[in-house]
């Protein structure tokens, strides 16, 4: 009732296989990089004076006015907030909607 029982060499050229395989995951997970903000100082200083400007702002505004990457787009927010450029109003999992400072007050 049972199948063919596999013999060693089978089985050993199995594992050697299974083996290849985790160090070519392990050589991708090294040659990862993180790449960090990746735009110009112009483009972050243009959109510093266009932040000031806004009555909110969120990802997606930046994101589709500058055309950038969404994911940038929060990392930038989330640079000018630290810099106490924004203030945050409403933050959850997927969506934040920040205000300008100078309009807070």
């Amino acid at each position: 009732m049972g199948g063919k029982k596999k013999g060693k060499p089978k089985l050993a050229k199995e594992l050697a296989a299974i083996k290849e395989k985790e160090k070519k995951k392990e050589e991708k997970k090294e040659t990862k990089v993180y790449t960090g903000i990746l735009v110009d100082q112009k483009i972050l200083e243009e959109i510093k004076k266009d932040i000031m400007k806004m009555k909110y702002v969120t990802p997606y505004l930046i994101h589709s006015k500058y055309n950038i990457k969404y994911s940038i787009a929060k990392d930038i927010i989330e640079l000018l907030e630290s810099q106490n450029l924004l203030k945050a109003v409403i933050t959850g999992r997927r969506l934040g909607i920040y205000i300008p400072v100078s309009s807070a007050s």
